[in-house]
């Protein structure tokens, strides 16, 4: 474990999520997300299940932008990797993009999030490091985030040339206590996660005790499990920066990923105490992050804000919020309404 000062550990993880491959007007709507967001729920809170559809878009693996924290300020030091390196050495950690469940107004929908794994060369270490990642002993940094994974979940991994073996390790995980359209949100997590790991798409191969497993989380599964790429199972918009619980000073740069058919991005900052006050807003920028940009991606475009003037406000925790409204995927009249969380510190 590094001896590395917290202000240290934040500019080696900026290097590391840098060198890592993961992946308009502002909507009538700010006070329907404010209201969303003013229940946010504590650190405590677990997966609700909730009963929906089927379906997913396009994985993404994208870069990490400008403005990373420590991760995992929130765990024992034990449990933290962080980039550390000897004389001569490099990093000895690696960005990965996990995939984990969220609630939203429409369902459940899977939210990446970036953690620090051990880095490696080797294809099936760097997805069975991703893997295990999602197991409920480990989990997400935010609070809104959940998984179904239980512990000890992912004994080994081989990547081949044509799919992702994926050796489970507990029976724990071929049934599941959640219904079985949640359970097929939980399989693909595990297909999304070890895709952004490679940075390519394959099908994964689940495997029980030597044998092809006929249930993963409860739910029947092919021999290969191909990412879903219906609309219904990834967010329609994702948070990359600013991380769960960064502290920042002066200015705020926040990215992510979009949906093909989302037209706009909106953002708020609000404070969080004594009252919630939006004291920032505005529209992000759609980029391209295709072609020979760092932020490799295997479907969906981006986004970015720019610099965020934070001088003036109070020292403090603020929410970061974005958001996007889904018109043509409902039956009424009224949009779903998507958005993604961040809690950070003014300094």
């Amino acid at each position: 474990m590094s001896d590395l000062s917290p202000d240290r550990r934040d500019d080696e993880l900026r290097a590391l999520l840098h060198d890592a491959v993961s992946d308009v007007e502002p909507a009538d709507r700010l006070g329907e997300v404010r209201r969303r967001t003013r229940t946010r729920p504590t650190r405590s809170r677990r997966w609700a299940p909730l009963l929906v559809g089927a379906g997913a878009v396009a994985a993404t693996v994208v870069t990490a932008g400008i403005v990373v924290n420590t991760l995992g300020d929130e765990q024992s030091p034990e449990d933290t990797p962080v980039a550390s390196s000897g004389p001569g050495d490099g990093p000895t950690t690696a960005a990965a993009g996990i995939y984990y469940l969220g609630s939203t107004t429409a369902g459940p929908r899977l939210y990446r999030e970036f953690q620090a794994v051990g880095r490696t060369s080797d294809p099936s270490e760097k997805v069975l490091n991703a893997l295990q990642r999602l197991t409920v002993d480990t989990g997400p940094r935010d609070p809104d985030y959940d998984t179904l994974w239980p512990k000890g979940s992912f004994a080994g991994v081989e990547v081949t040339d044509d799919r992702v073996v994926v050796a489970l390790g507990t029976p724990a995980a071929l049934t599941s206590t959640e219904t079985t359209a949640l359970g097929r949100y939980g399989v693909q997590q595990a297909v999304y996660t070890a895709e952004a790991a490679l940075g390519a798409t394959l099908p994964v191969a689940f495997v029980w005790d030597g044998a092809p497993a006929r249930t993963v989380l409860g739910v029947k599964v092919a021999a290969l499990v191909d990412r879903d790429r219906n609309h219904d199972i990834a967010a329609p918009v994702n948070i990359t920066d600013p991380s769960e619980h960064l502290a920042v000073t002066g200015v705020l740069e926040a990215n992510g990923t979009m949906a093909d058919d989302v037209a706009r991005v909106s953002w708020i900052l609000y404070s969080n105490a004594p009252d919630e006050v939006v004291v920032r807003q505005g529209r992000a920028t759609p980029i391209d992050i295709t072609g020979p940009d760092a932020r490799a991606t295997l479907g969906a475009p981006g986004w970015e804000t720019g610099v965020i003037d934070l001088a003036g406000l109070e020292p403090g925790t603020y929410t970061f919020v974005v958001s996007v409204s889904e018109v043509g995927q409902t039956s009424d009249d009224y949009p779903d309404v998507f958005e993604d969380t961040r809690t950070i510190t003014v300094r």
